[in-house]
């Protein structure tokens, strides 16, 4: 799911495993089934890749592409469920690579993978009639350099099927959205409610700085080069932020009182999605060839992107200006940290007091030079606030 960084070079998150992380909205049966449904749209909930089996007429791909496989859970289903004769997997990680070289192996399946950083270099082999982005996009910096090449390598009737985040870039959210989840949390019962706190932008940069880095931008550049045949909404824009390492609800999801409320707030986010821009998606579409044609055209997209890139490269990997509300938990979070560097040097100090005089005063005056910084960033808080 992501990376930048100078304008050839991308990182991706130091430990892999914040790819496969547990707590997320979709560690829960009923949230399974709501995605299932409303991706597929159909009345029975049907696994994406069945669905996709079906449209195709029950006949099988000959060869799959898949963008930023992972550890390749996604082309092993494929190619066990018969969907495609063969799949080809690219990624940047060696390790979740590994992995699925070992997993493809022990279970014989046709899979073949080339580690890749899919912003700078070219896919590897041809003949593709299917190519999939299961969560994938939404790490992608060079999002039309990518499409574009996926749309040259498909034929005119091969499919690009896409389950993914195309929400705010980075996890960024809009007043609206903050406060509408806000108070769907607070509405329920105590020990239900999640803990979720507005995203902290320089931590998610440190720790992986390509998550989400344009999943806004993953709609408008699949139009470009594809059309599509399915768009369907899944949601997410509620029930993301609810549900997500809603300790509560992960516990016993399937028990009664559980259960009702994931459907409470699942028919919450059903509502939502009707007035607003869905956060998860589900596309499947066919190249159009003829966009490929518009030389002026696709040397503008290109020169657009590749200045967006320089820009943010030396701007420590941000994209675009603060809004107010980023601005004040940014801050809020830097009161946190001077607050518990406080309570640290104070519980210092207090193991100071019972040493010579000399010491004590050291201890003291560390403390004193700590405090007036959060007084003045408790400061600035208010005066945005107040502003605001």
């Amino acid at each position: 799911m992501v990376a930048p960084h100078d304008s050839k070079s991308f990182t991706i998150a130091e430990d892999s495993s914040v790819y496969y992380g547990g707590g997320y909205w979709n560690d829960l049966p009923q949230v399974r089934e709501y995605i299932e449904g409303r991706s597929t749209n159909k009345p029975a909930p049907t696994r994406w890749f069945h669905h996709l089996k079906q449209v195709h007429g029950d006949q099988p791909f000959t060869k799959a592409l898949i963008l930023n496989c992972g550890n390749g859970w996604v082309e092993r289903d494929l190619l066990r469920e018969g969907i495609a004769l063969e799949a080809v997997g690219i990624d940047i990680s060696e390790d979740l690579l590994d992995q699925a070289r070992k997993e493809a192996a022990d279970s014989g399946l046709n899979a073949r993978y080339y580690a890749r950083d899919i912003n700078t270099a070219d896919l590897p082999e041809d003949g593709y009639d299917l190519v999939v982005n299961f969560a994938a996009a939404h790490h992608i910096a060079y999002i039309d350099k990518v499409f574009r090449r996926v749309a040259e390598v498909l034929p005119e009737d091969g499919v690009f099927v896409s389950v993914d985040y195309v929400g705010p870039h980075r996890n960024q959210y809009g007043y609206e959205q903050w406060e509408a989840a806000s108070h769907l949390n607070a509405s329920l019962p105590e020990e239900y409610r999640s803990a979720f706190s507005y995203p902290h932008l320089p931590t998610m940069l440190a720790g992986d700085p390509t998550e989400a880095i344009h999943s806004e931008l993953i709609l408008e550049t699949t139009r470009r080069y594809f059309r599509l045949d399915e768009l369907n909404p899944v949601g997410g824009g509620l029930a993301y932020l609810v549900l997500s390492h809603n300790a509560g609800l992960h516990a016993d999801p399937e028990a009664p009182a559980q259960d009702a409320i994931i459907r409470q707030v699942l028919a919450a986010d059903a509502a939502w999605t009707e007035d607003h821009e869905p956060m998860f998606v589900f596309f499947r579409g066919s190249p159009d060839k003829k966009v490929l044609e518009r030389t002026d055209e696709l040397a503008e997209w290109s020169r657009v992107e590749e200045e967006r890139e320089q820009r943010a490269a030396g701007n420590g990997g941000e994209y675009y200006p603060l809004s107010l509300l980023q601005e004040l938990t940014q801050e809020l979070e830097t009161l946190r940290l001077h607050n518990a560097h406080l309570t640290a040097d104070l519980q210092t100090a207090t193991t100071e007091l019972a040493k010579p005089t000399s010491l004590r005063k050291a201890a003291v005056n560390s403390l004193d030079a700590r405090a007036p910084k959060a007084a003045r960033a408790l400061r600035a808080v208010r005066q945005k606030v107040r502003k605001g």
